[in-house]
């Protein structure tokens, strides 16, 4: 009986005393050293103004997020309290806005939000090993032929500053780590968690410009046909892949040009990336859990494309620098909303219409999603049902039989 209970490693799993964690903790912290270019480097692509990955500095803290969830098959111990993860999240969105508060001051001591995400991300790391101090570590050795190789190739790509390279093969030596010192029992109990992680790397610069220009050019003439419909009647047409020339509500033509960053490449990638990971969180049956994953490639065309829409009639009922220009003050200063909101100037100067649109979108999105998640949810509550009354029908007949 006592060897069924050692070799079980789950029930009753050796506790990780201070000198693994910290034979552990030494490669990473020296990883972190090596790939702290590879990171410099991605960390501009994330946060660039007109880059399609804003979405990357989030994703490490979904993954260590998913990774507590998977505690119970890890450690044998239940996740840990939701209520703790709320407050850890307001506590680094207040950090957050205390930093940004004081941005201007801490940048001329050369102290940025990269600095910021360093700081939570490593408090983060620090819980997750906490939580995660009863896991029994079965290292397995050919881990490390993930491991060299990863690192090899992410050396090179970052002498020459090949971004989208490096940083994926920084991911690739971060599994044959968790391989090597944990084991392929941990690695395939957090298989999802390590390669969602993957959604963080940039698509390389020619990928994009190739793909930007004819995604571009159908978004401009889908909202053409959808201006010069039946239902709207604008006199519009296309300039080039994407010029909008139209005739405003005044008699007065104006133009409105779609940018790289609204041909909908950004809206499909950050899309793609939560429609994957809310298909994974959801309890469907797998195939409407990719129902569900593929739903969000046209949900972030429609959502696009409807963004294009609303700056198109915005410039048609004023112009184009209000629509990708102005504050929101600039057309509601007039109106109810700036007795109930005091704080609406103040606030909608610093929000372009371009930008309000773009948040609202995704929102609008996100609903989508969740409606039809809420659907598919109904659908296999009942499907679910049905096999049960008809196994209650066969053990029925089978009774009466006997």
């Amino acid at each position: 009986m006592a060897e069924a209970g050692s070799s079980a490693g789950i029930l009753e799993p050796e506790p990780m005393n201070l000198s693994r964690v910290l034979r552990a903790a030494i490669p990473f912290l020296l990883m972190g050293v090596v790939f702290a270019g590879a990171f410099h480097r991605v960390w501009h692509r994330w946060t660039a103004e007109e880059d399609y990955y804003s979405h990357g500095p989030l994703i490490p803290f979904v993954t260590a997020y998913l990774v507590l969830r998977k505690r119970r098959e890890l450690t044998g111990e239940a996740p840990p309290e939701t209520g703790v993860l709320y407050a850890g999240g307001i506590g680094a969105g207040i950090l957050y806005f205390i930093f940004k508060s004081y941005k201007k001051e801490l940048a001329g001591h050369g102290i940025g939000t990269e600095h910021l995400f360093v700081i939570l991300a490593g408090a983060s790391a620090l819980y997750l090993v906490y939580c995660l101090r009863r896991l029994k570590p079965e290292p397995w050795k050919p881990g490390l032929l993930v491991f060299v190789p990863g690192l090899l190739f992410c050396t090179v790509a970052s002498v020459f500053e090949i971004v989208s390279v490096a940083w994926f093969f920084v991911l690739v030596t971060v599994i044959g780590l968790v391989l090597y010192y944990l084991g392929k029992r941990v690695a395939r109990v957090i298989a999802f968690p390590l390669l969602f992680l993957f959604t963080t790397v940039p698509m390389p610069e020619y990928i994009i410009q190739r793909v930007t220009l004819p995604l571009k050019s159908f978004a401009t003439a889908n909202t053409v046909r959808a201006l010069q419909s039946s239902v709207l009647r604008i006199t519009c047409e296309q300039r080039g892949a994407s010029k909008i020339v139209l005739v405003g509500a005044d008699g007065k033509g104006r133009d409105l040009t779609v940018g790289a960053p609204c041909s909908g490449l950004r809206s499909l990638i950050a899309l793609i990336s939560f429609g994957l990971l809310f298909a994974y969180i959801t309890p469907l049956s797998m195939g409407k859990k990719a129902v569900l994953f593929l739903a969000s490639i046209p949900a972030s065309f429609i959502a696009n494309w409807f963004r294009i829409m609303a700056l198109a009639l915005v410039t048609y009922w004023w112009d184009a620098k209000v629509a990708v220009e102005d504050g929101l003050w600039v057309r509601l200063e007039s109106t109810w909303l700036s007795s109930v909101v005091p704080n609406l100037k103040t606030l909608s100067e610093k929000e372009p219409v371009h930008d309000f649109i773009g948040i609202m979108v995704f929102v609008v999105a996100f609903i989508g999603l969740f409606a039809l998640e809420r659907l598919l949810t109904r659908m296999q509550q009942r499907q679910d049902a049905r096999k049960r009354g008809l196994a209650g029908s066969e053990l029925a007949l089978e009774t009466a039989d006997v």
